[in-house]
C-alpha cells in the first residue's frame, strides 16, 4: 500500500496525540472525514494502526516507521 499526503496526517493525528488510545474507532472515522478529509479504515486494514475492542490503540510498528520515515523526509524538504 503506498501512503498518500492524508494517510501520513491520519497517522500523524494519532503519534502526536490528537487522537488518544481509547478513542472509539467510530468517532475516529468520523475525526477524520471532518477535519483531515481522509478514511482511516483502509490504514488499519493494513495494520499501520492498532485497534482492540473498536478503539484506537495507537499506531502499530509498521504504522511508527511509517510516520517516523515521512516525518524525516518532510523536515528535509
Amino acid at each position: 500500500m503506498e501512503l498518500t499526503a492524508t494517510d501520513y496526517e491520519i497517522l500523524k493525528a494519532i503519534a502526536t496525540g490528537r487522537v488518544s488510545s481509547g478513542t472509539p474507532v467510530t468517532h475516529f472515522v468520523d475525526y477524520c472525514d471532518n477535519v483531515i478529509g481522509g478514511n482511516p479504515k483502509p490504514l488499519v486494514d493494513a495494520g499501520y494502526i492498532e485497534t482492540e475492542r473498536n478503539e484506537i490503540n495507537g499506531l502499530t510498528e509498521k504504522g511508527k516507521k511509517a510516520y517516523e520515515d515521512h516525518a524525516k523526509q518532510e523536515s528535509k524538504d
